[in-house]
């Protein structure tokens, strides 16, 4: 499959682990090519949200990793915005046993099943436009 570069927006600072494991997850579950277009800083200030811009503007996807407070996560917001605004798709996972809230404007999470995820990824790689 054509290599899949994946924006991946998650609070930072809590669930870092969150971003680790999906990374680690993706290297046995898909049959898609994964780059990391994710930036390895917390939200700070201008520089940061140039840095994000440009990197999602590189990526074919965003995906939203919900934690606890991913919902009031200001650097998640900025992000998704961002996202939006240069037309990226963005796909919220919800991990599994886990309760979290998502970002509502951007609809429902779906579960983190890789084989759900694949389906999503499916949908929007580039082989398939």
């Amino acid at each position: 499959m054509p290599k899949l570069n994946i924006f991946v927006s998650f609070e930072f600072d809590k669930d870092n682990d969150l971003k680790n494991n999906f990374y680690r997850q993706a290297e046995q579950e898909t049959d898609h090519e994964i780059g990391d277009c994710s930036l390895h800083e917390s939200y700070p200030d201008e520089a940061w949200k140039n840095k994000a811009r440009k990197a999602i503007r590189q990526c074919d996807v965003v995906v939203v990793l919900i934690g606890k407070d991913t919902h009031n996560a200001p650097g998640v917001i900025v992000e998704t915005d961002m996202a939006r605004n240069l037309g990226k798709p963005v796909i919220q996972v919800r991990p599994q046993g886990r309760s979290c809230n998502g970002l509502t404007r951007l609809g429902e999470p779906i579960p983190w099943r890789w084989r759900t995820i694949n389906r999503k990824l499916d949908e929007i790689s580039p082989g398939s436009r």
